[in-house]
């Protein structure tokens, strides 16, 4: 199988589940066991369906039921990642853009 290695980061008590788990299955590393919970969690049973519906999980605030400020509060979730960046690389594509069209690089 062709694994990739990828950073994880984990709140401490998950941390301890995980090692719990890593113990009590005999995996032989970290990597191994969480492997194995996410191919656990993949796996569909039979017998059961997966979750189609999102009813329940979101709540929407009582002073605001028709989300009229919606679109600026999402805004401001993702304020510090639209604006333009202050660094000395102004004329590089931004990071992880590698792609070319028509033989010049892709610019964000």
């Amino acid at each position: 199988m062709n694994k990739r290695p990828i950073s994880v980061t984990l709140r401490p008590e998950t941390i301890v589940w995980l090692r719990a788990r890593k113990a009590a299955t005999g995996a032989r590393s970290l990597s191994e066991t969480l492997d194995r919970v996410i191919q656990v969690a993949r796996t569909v049973d039979a017998n059961e369906r997966p979750i189609r519906s999102a009813v329940g999980l979101v709540r929407l605030p009582a002073d605001d039921p028709d989300l009229r400020a919606a679109d600026a509060a999402v805004r401001a979730l993702f304020a510090n990642h639209l604006a333009p960046a202050n660094d000395a690389r102004k004329g590089s594509a931004p990071s992880g853009v590698r792609g070319r069209r028509g033989g010049q690089a892709l610019r964000g």
